[in-house]
């Protein structure tokens, strides 16, 4: 028994030394691509590798059209491997492979380069040829659709990267706009990146290679970068190989006639037009600055007058926020911009839900300075169970519902993140509440909208009233809740406290906010959290107009991802490769 246990063991020692430790793999292929002004390339291949199995390294190189591919070698740690020429054999054993590289020559023309793995273990290995007629002459233009790396490795690589570099000695490349260029680029096959950098065209993987990844590059030049006698000419125009290189990518095809007559409309006014807008931007800079001074700055078709001073102390427009909102937008010229001014009619609504009980207010247990919002419970466990005749609260109420989640409760950043999802929604509310408000501030007099620039005025000012008569409670509600829609009722509460603070402290009550101090804590909270609302909706708008002119660059060979599908036709590559 004692001679089975050490047999087997020595055995089981014996086969742990000569079995592979980990599997074989290709962690990365950096690829550099030296474009010579004859249409010729140099390419230069460092492969970093596991070598756990097989004989020898090999690319499959297939449809070569009018290419030809010479010179091959490889070179590991500053020594040049012995060249078989064409003549590599692969049916040799390791050793007699090691060290060695060649090209094998098959039918039609296709070819494989090939050279020994040597020792198991890790390698680097940098391997180099030329391209005789990469690029070639589509008449209006030059360029080339070359794979560079196949698809259905045995081994897939972990990390690729490929770099054509500008060795013309003539113009730099360069990419601004689809019409100040002499460059345009597409890569295929492959999850990566792609970008015009240090006078060379970069693409790079950014996920593993899968089964069925690849990598092809579409390059169109400009007449001029290339010398003309040095080129091949093509059996086709460069757009039909665009065009089915572009069959099941993700790339836009091209300029429709439409951006055509859109970029010709663009170049004529960023010529003519120019000069009349710095004129029209200095006038209106002019013309601003008198209003502010001045004070006339009102419309007078809805105001009856441009300049309203004076102060009225009943609260206008039936204390709706979307209707002094509105009003001011469309009458005050020098209104802040919509989206900037829109979240404190949010912050209105808050106050407004607070102060009627629709929502109670609870202290945040992880922050002192910060308190958080109770929604009730629909009744019957399906929607909001709120309802208003006012179409703007009606949709703020639904979006802060929603965004308390299941528990109802409305915490730090849950609006913020819910505006950032929803944000085509929350972006269309300042419209809609300019366009709601009008229907309401229009059916009063010009004098009716007087008294509620006046209003607003009596609020700013108060302090500087010779009467200062306070309110009683129900009237201060409503005060708050306008004062909140113009984005000063934290200021207008703290001028009231000095002057009349056992009004306010019976509005703290009343209004369920327990004490003077949540009041200010409340006020400053649904401000800050009303702004984030919005400005985390306008971020996400930024956002998605600059993916959308990176989709239109990228469409038009400018750079950014590279697509997986699509790829068709071009010559080089094929099927297979890695290690056998």
């Amino acid at each position: 028994m004692r001679k089975h246990i050490v047999f087997y063991l020595a055995l089981f020692l014996t086969c742990a030394t000569v079995l592979p430790s980990h599997a074989q793999e290709i962690r990365d292929i950096e690829t550099t691509v030296n474009l010579f002004a004859n249409g010729n390339a140099q390419v230069i291949q460092k492969w970093d590798v596991t070598v756990v199995s097989g004989t020898e390294w090999y690319i499959p190189i297939d449809n070569l059209g009018q290419s030809y591919i010479h010179d091959f070698h490889v070179f590991e740690n500053g020594k040049e491997y012995e060249n078989d020429g064409r003549k590599w054999d692969s049916d040799r054993s390791l050793a007699a492979k090691t060290h060695r590289c060649g090209i094998v020559e098959k039918r039609g023309g296709n070819i494989e380069l090939c050279w020994g793995q040597g020792e198991y273990g890790d390698h680097v290995y940098t391997i180099c040829y030329i391209i005789d007629n990469l690029v070639l002459d589509y008449g209006d233009c030059d360029g080339f659709h070359w794979h560079f790396l196949n698809d259905e490795w045995d081994v897939k690589p972990q990390h690729a990267s490929i770099r054509i570099v500008n060795e013309t000695d003539r113009e730099p490349w360069y990419w601004a706009s689809p019409d100040s260029c002499n460059v345009r680029f597409w890569g295929f096959g492959m999850e990566g990146d792609s970008r015009l950098e240090d006078n060379s065209i970069y693409f790079e993987s950014t996920e593993r290679f899968r089964y069925s990844s690849f990598f092809s590059a579409l390059v169109r030049f400009d007449k001029g970068l290339f010398n003309p006698n040095g080129l091949k000419i093509s059996d086709k125009s460069f757009e039909e190989v665009r065009k089915e290189a572009m069959k099941g990518s993700d790339y836009k095809d091209g300029e429709t006639p439409f951006e055509k007559f859109l970029f010709w409309v663009f170049l004529f006014l960023f010529i003519g037009i120019p000069l009349l807008l710095i004129g029209y931007a200095i006038f209106a800079l002019f013309r601003r600055l008198y209003r502010r001074i001045s004070g006339r700055h009102y419309d007078k078709k809805i105001f009856g007058k441009n300049k309203i001073d004076g102060w009225w102390r009943e609260v206008p427009l039936d204390g709706n926020p979307s209707a002094m909102y509105s009003l001011i937008q469309c009458g005050d010229m020098l209104a802040p911009n919509k989206y900037k001014v829109f979240s404190n009619i949010v912050s209105a609504y808050f106050l407004k839900w607070i102060q009627e009980g629709v929502v109670t207010v609870e202290k945040d247990p992880k922050k002192d300075d910060r308190v958080n919002l109770r929604f009730a419970p629909a009744a019957n466990g399906e929607g909001d169970g709120f309802y208003s005749d006012d179409e703007i609260e009606r949709k703020i109420y639904s979006a802060a519902f929603e965004a308390a989640g299941a528990n109802n409760l409305l915490e730090a950043d849950e609006f913020k993140k819910w505006s950032y999802k929803h944000d085509q929604t929350v972006t269309g509310w300042p419209m809609a509440a300019k366009t709601a408000g009008r229907a309401m501030w229009n059916k009063y007099s010009q004098e009716d909208r007087c008294h509620a620039i006046e209003f607003k005025n009596y609020l700013n000012d108060f302090t500087l009233a010779s009467e200062r008569e306070a309110p009683e409670v129900g009237l201060w509600k409503k005060y708050m809740i306008l004062a909140a829609s113009l984005g000063i009722a934290d200021k207008v509460f703290k001028n009231f406290e000095k002057l009349f603070p056992k009004v306010m402290e019976e509005y703290t009550q009343q209004s369920n906010m327990v004490d003077m101090a949540t009041t200010y804590t409340v006020l400053r909270n649904i401000n800050n959290n009303s702004s984030s609302m919005m400005t985390s909706a306008l971020d996400r708008q930024a956002q998605r107009r600059a993916a959308a002119a990176a989709a239109q660059r990228r469409s038009s060979g400018g750079g950014g991802s590279i697509s997986f599908g699509g790829g068709g036709g071009g010559f080089g590559g094929g099927h297979g490769g890695g290690s056998r």
